[in-house]
């Protein structure tokens, strides 16, 4: 059997991508597949290869670069902050799926391949315990600092958090459970074309995850727990971070203060 990242040295529209089947996974607006000679990935095909930029649209190269750039903006951010990210590759084509079931034209297609966990989603799961409790607290922590640090930085940021995108369990050939990013289309967004929304886009960012937060704090010990370190994160945020001038991120930021108390 062939290295199963060895795939992505070859054109996508060859073997063995001939071989790929429709998968059961759901999610957003992707597509997902699996093949049959690796069980243990997950083929996922982004709806939105085109990019427009300043309303031009992006050739092929270019749209290469732009998603390859945040596909490692992605990886950094993970390995900066110790969050536990399915190991995945990415790469683009023509879209074999296309190509034989739906046109003979070519379609350009970005993919990635990424390590199947098995386990289960965190929005899925009915109960925390205190060992998923210590990974969970880490990675929402990480979040928290990896937007306030990429707000001084101008830089990316994830901008695609969800319950259901944080998986515990185990990857290919691991025996220990973690807690585990698997959905890693690089959805990153970037402060500095944000212009004078930033405020508000920041603040909104961070009431977005906190409200994912705390779903998940109704889960560990019956809603006796909290992710204290990540509450703590938050808060040293909020006190260091400028007052906002925008009257709505200023709204935003004291709902913040509030639910934190």
């Amino acid at each position: 059997m062939m290295n199963p990242f060895e795939i992505f040295t070859q054109k996508p529209d060859k073997a063995p991508f001939k071989e790929w089947k429709r998968s059961d996974i759901r999610g957003g607006s992707a597509t997902f597949f699996e093949l049959p000679e690796f069980p243990d990935l997950v083929i996922r095909k982004s709806q939105s290869f085109e990019v427009k930029e300043d309303g031009k649209k992006l050739t092929v190269a270019e749209t290469v670069k732009y998603w390859s750039e945040r596909a490692k903006a992605l990886q950094r951010f993970a390995d900066r902050y110790g969050i536990k990210m399915a190991k995945t590759r990415y790469f683009a084509g023509n879209d074999p799926y296309f190509n034989s079931v739906i046109s003979k034209e070519s379609c350009p297609a970005f993919m990635s391949a990424t390590d199947k966990i098995s386990g289960k989603n965190l929005e899925e799961i009915f109960e925390i315990n205190d060992k998923m409790a210590v990974e969970i607290d880490i990675m929402f922590s990480g979040i928290f600092s990896g937007l306030y640090d990429s707000l001084n930085e101008n830089g990316y940021y994830w901008e695609d958090y969800g319950n259901s995108q944080i998986m515990y369990g185990t990857a290919p050939s691991e025996k220990e459970s973690h807690v585990y990013i698997v959905d890693t289309d690089p959805r990153m967004g970037k402060w500095n074309e944000l212009s004078q929304r930033r405020e508000y886009a920041f603040c909104n960012e961070i009431d977005w995850v906190f409200g994912h937060m705390k779903a998940l704090e109704k889960k560990y010990a019956h809603g006796t727990k909290q992710f204290e370190n990540a509450r703590k994160t938050l808060a040293e945020i909020i006190e260091k971070m400028p007052v906002p001038t925008n009257e709505t991120a200023i709204d935003l930021r004291e709902r913040l203060i509030h639910k934190l108390h």
